[in-house]
């Protein structure tokens, strides 16, 4: 019994995410400091392999090729770009320079392989039930660090963003349980986790995907926009009044009141110093850029820049940074494009790049192993659109061509 070249490829894409949520399951006790004897860099190295793999699919008899959208093309060359002063960055060992590329390039494979894969597919139900069952076993593993890390003390809890990352992906989903249910635990991650910017970042999300999802219909429905409005209200009250009886514990909104007073958990010294380290720069590291991380590594404050475009423009140059601003317009532009054609995925889509802008301003996505459940979410609501839209494959393209000629 022969199986066809898009179950193959299917097959493999499913694997390939559930070993990525493997992943970033560990990846979030390492970001806590759970669980230290994990040797996370060889789950990273392997997980990379496996991605890297799915190039062998073009080998699969029938297996198309399609013309990638300009953000996945120009993302592409960023990455690209990112390795070369990766490569050359100074003081590290051979190993520490191997685990820096491992995460510099896997998004770009998670980029290509989600969108040639799914762009391909015609088995949504299991690649959305593993975009589920990533969903759920990332809600497990939060749960199970707020169990060991919370109580001890005051605790910002940042593993609650890869949840929200892979929020806009869930919404895509067809079942409005499945939509809610996510949407309320994501919520209550966040608040628990009191983290400024991810709850700044969901509100405003959640509004215009609310809003863009009305234009998309065709028609306002004051009931449903309103409805969803109130229960974003009253999940927040909840936690005010929880917050408010517990005088020993900050809650998100009165780190919300803090914020002048530490300046944003001491952004603005940090971006004040990257911006007097990337000015201060010879010629050459000015234009090409220091490696992977390296703001970490070189600052005074040993802080990231916490903005990625300071963070880009330190660690891979102006150059660098000239490919990562056309990246992220061009991705915006992209969106934009999708509401106006009102695509039932630009919900989801605005809502991503909006959470995805955000985090870039005021704290890191790029180089950051999350990175990757965005990069999925992308390449996936892209090629879900172009397949609505009828895109034709590079091969019949070019017999087209020839049957004219």
């Amino acid at each position: 019994m022969k199986i066809r070249a898009s179950r193959l490829s299917n097959i493999y894409f499913i694997c390939s995410v559930f070993i990525l949520c493997f992943a970033e399951s560990l990846n979030m006790r390492a970001l806590e400091g759970v669980d230290a004897r994990i040797n996370i860099k060889l789950i990273y190295v392997f997980t990379l392999l496996v991605w890297g793999l799915s190039i062998f699919k073009i080998a699969l008899p029938s297996y198309k090729l399609y013309k990638p959208a300009y953000p996945i093309f120009i993302y592409s060359l960023f990455f690209i770009w990112s390795l070369i002063p990766t490569l050359f960055t100074k003081n590290l060992s051979f190993t520490e320079i191997a685990v820096n590329i491992t995460l510099v390039i896997m998004p770009m494979f998670v980029l290509w392989t989600t969108y040639n894969s799914a762009i391909q597919s015609c088995y949504r139900k299991s690649e959305k039930s593993a975009f589920l069952f990533m969903f759920i076993i990332l809600v497990g593993q939060y749960v199970s660090i707020f169990k060991e890390i919370t109580f001890l003390s005051i605790v910002h809890i940042g593993s609650s963003f890869f949840l929200l990352y892979l929020l806009p992906l869930i919404l895509t989903f067809n079942s409005r349980l499945i939509k809610i249910t996510a949407t309320t635990i994501v919520i209550l991650t966040l608040f628990i986790s009191m983290k400024r910017s991810g709850v700044l970042a969901l509100g405003i999300s959640l509004f215009f995907f609310i809003f863009i999802r009305q234009y998309v219909l065709h028609k306002f429905n004051l009931k449903s926009f309103i409805g969803s409005l109130i229960t974003v209200f009253v999940v927040g009250m909840l936690f005010v009044y929880l917050g408010s009886n517990d005088s020993n514990k900050e809650n998100v909104f009165e780190r919300f009141e803090n914020i002048e007073k530490d300046k944003g958990s001491g952004r603005l010294e940090v971006w004040e110093i990257t911006s007097s380290m990337i000015v201060d720069q010879d010629i050459i590291k000015l234009f090409v850029g220091n490696g992977y991380n390296t703001v970490l590594r070189d600052s005074r404050l040993q802080l990231s820049a916490h903005n990625d475009f300071l963070e880009v423009a330190y660690d891979y140059g102006l150059i660098g940074l000239f490919l990562y601003v056309c990246a992220f317009i061009s991705l915006g532009l992209y969106i934009v494009k999708m509401i106006l054609t009102r695509s039932k995925y630009a919900p989801s889509a605005a809502m991503l790049f909006i959470i995805y802008s955000a985090q870039s301003l005021i704290s890191h996505i790029i180089i950051y192993y999350w990175a990757n459940i965005i990069m999925l979410s992308f390449g996936y609501i892209i090629a879900l659109y172009q397949v609505n839209s009828h895109i034709s494959p590079i091969t019949e393209q070019n017999n087209t061509l020839q049957q004219r000629i």
